[in-house]
């Protein structure tokens, strides 16, 4: 049996991105010997092997097979709002 937990922004009743805070809220309620992974490339899940900063743009016109949010170098139009975000990287993300 698996376990969710969603994500709540103060005043959203939409789930939305998880903050740096509510990671670490979240996390403190583990065991701290408790593995965490990411999706795998296709199927399955990987270790985390690094976290980067990156600046992202929500995608509006996203498709299934997209992420909600893209690399500012995908849009042609600058006046988009970057968000300055952190990204949890599997081995096999870049794959994506």
């Amino acid at each position: 049996m698996t376990s969710s937990r969603k994500f709540r922004h103060e005043g959203d009743s939409r789930y939305f991105n998880v903050t740096v805070e509510e990671l670490i809220t979240q996390l403190q309620a583990l065991p701290p010997k408790t593995p965490v992974l990411v999706e795998g490339y296709e199927t399955g899940f990987d270790g985390i092997v690094d976290l980067a900063e990156q600046h992202v743009a929500q995608y509006r016109n996203a498709q299934e097979w997209d992420g909600e949010y893209q690399a500012l170098d995908r849009f042609t139009k600058p006046e988009r709002v970057a968000l300055k975000t952190v990204v949890i990287l599997g081995r096999r993300g870049d794959r994506r």
